[in-house]
Formats: C-alpha cells, structure tokens, sequence
C-alpha cells in the first residue's frame, strides 16, 4: 500500500507536466495541419484567383504561389517545433546547419533556382511563347523555381531544369510580328538567269501580306555548283502561320519552274572513259 501510494503521489505531481505536454503537443499538430492546409489553398488561389490572373503576370503566378507555399510551410514548422518546447535559438542554429548542407548537397537545384529568377527578371521567354533552346522546342507552359516547362509540337510535356534553360543559347520566335524568309534554290546550268530571278520575284513580290521593309523581296544568283547553279531568294514576310505561309511560297516556286521549264537538278557527276 505504501508503494501504491506513493506511486500515487508522484503520478499527481507528474501530471499537470504530461498534461501541459499533451496539450502543447495537440496546439502543435493543429498548428502543422492548419499551416498546410492554408499554404495548400494560398497557392490554389494564387494559381488560379481572377484577382491574381488579372493583377500577376502569368509567368510570375507559379513562382510566387510556390514561394508563398515554401514559406508558410517553413514558418509553420517553425511554429510546431517552438510550441514542442524547443529552444527558438536552437532552431536558428539547426536552421543554419542544415541551410548550409542543403546548399552544399543541391548546388545544381539552387543553381535552377537562380536561373529561374533571372528567368523571371530578364524575361527571355514567357508563358504561351514558342521557343528554341540547343535541345529543346515548344511552347513555354510555367516557368517555376526548378523547371522550365514547354509543350511541343507533338503535344508532349517537357520540363528542361532552369540553368539548362539559361546558359544554353535560346531562340524566341514569338518576340517578332515578322520574319524574314530565306530559301537557296539549285537551277540547271542550261535556265536562263534573267528569266529565273524575274519568275522568283514576281512570286516573292505576289506573297500575301509580303513587306517591303526593311528590305523588298530578293533574288541573287550565289555560286556555281558541281550540278547546279544556286540562286537564293528572301522576303519578309509575317511570323504568323509561319510553316503554312513558307509552304505555299515553295510550291509556287516549284509549280512556276515546271510551267516554264527550269529544272531543279539532281547531283550529277560526268565521267570520262579512256579507251586503250
């Protein structure tokens, strides 16, 4: 009985401790499960809203909604931890520690990260704009704090990791309202040269919507070659329906040559025999 009663003693005296314990630990977890999902609804409704659609370039919503989510997620630990009882000096010191690891172990993930905010500031590309890197071609989809992700002509989804995006040479072909169309053509050695360019630019001259600015349509003979002679033609033309518009200016061409005879050479080579 005395054991029982001073087992007895020293649970009342442990229990206001494990009850402040289990409180502080219940405070903690709703803290950690409202955090997430207050940070999950701010970045459905930073990706999403008409407010921020309307007010946030669409390039910036992912990142933004991103960091937003990054940040209550960090501050909400943050909170758990301290309402665990854990010294806040402490944390800052664990915080450091690991901040300096993690950045020793991910320098290629940091270094996307920095990529994509030079991304962000610079704005080589934006959200809906065709584009060329030395790899990869597609529409830009999001630019997020990682990736980079486009959507090909195939309709495949890429995701290219920001630094690949930044060192790498980059080609926008949404940035001009127009191009300027070059083709090199190969015409027999017996055409008439006159006859040619004046046939390549009445077609250049009749391209719908062709510019005379900064330069009209073009046609140069260029060099004599082992089969042919090559002639090169040039217009702007707009960057709109691109492959389409460069299609019909080709066929015309073709159909033109073959209406008056000028031939488009196969490599030929002649060879000479010697009789003994």
């Amino acid at each position: 009985m005395d054991q029982i009663a001073e087992q007895w003693t020293q649970l009342r005296e442990d229990f206001p401790v494990l009850l402040n314990f289990a409180m502080n630990l219940a405070a903690a977890i709703v803290i950690l499960i409202i955090g997430i999902i207050i940070a999950r609804w701010l970045r459905k409704r930073l990706n999403n809203s008409k407010v921020t659609q309307n007010h946030i370039n669409a390039t910036l919503r992912p990142v933004i909604a991103s960091s937003v989510f990054y940040l209550i997620l960090a501050v909400t630990f943050y909170a758990f931890l301290t309402k665990l009882g854990v010294p806040s000096t402490s944390l800052l010191a664990i915080f450091g520690a690991a901040g300096l690891g993690i950045a020793l172990a991910l320098k290629d993930t940091l270094s996307n990260i920095a990529a994509g905010v030079m991304l962000l500031f610079l704005r080589p590309l934006q959200i809906g704009e065709f584009v060329d890197t030395s790899s990869y071609a597609g529409t830009v989809q999001e630019i997020g704090l990682f990736a980079t992700t486009l959507k090909n002509i195939e309709g495949l989804y890429i995701y290219v990791p920001n630094s690949e995006v930044w060192r790498n040479r980059l080609q926008n072909f949404a940035r001009h309202t127009e191009r300027k169309f070059m083709e090199t053509i190969g015409v027999g050695y017996g055409s008439d040269l006159r006859k040619t360019q004046e046939i390549v630019l009445g077609i250049l001259n009749n391209v719908a919507d062709v510019k005379e600015l900064p330069t009209p349509p073009e046609c140069y003979v260029m060099n004599f070659g082992d089969s042919a002679i090559t002639l090169s033609c040039r217009c702007w033309i707009p960057a709109d329906n691109w492959l389409a518009r460069t299609s019909e200016i080709r066929i015309a061409i073709k159909s033109a040559f073959d209406k008056e005879g000028i031939e488009i050479p196969f490599p030929q080579r002649v060879v000479t025999t010697k009789a003994e």
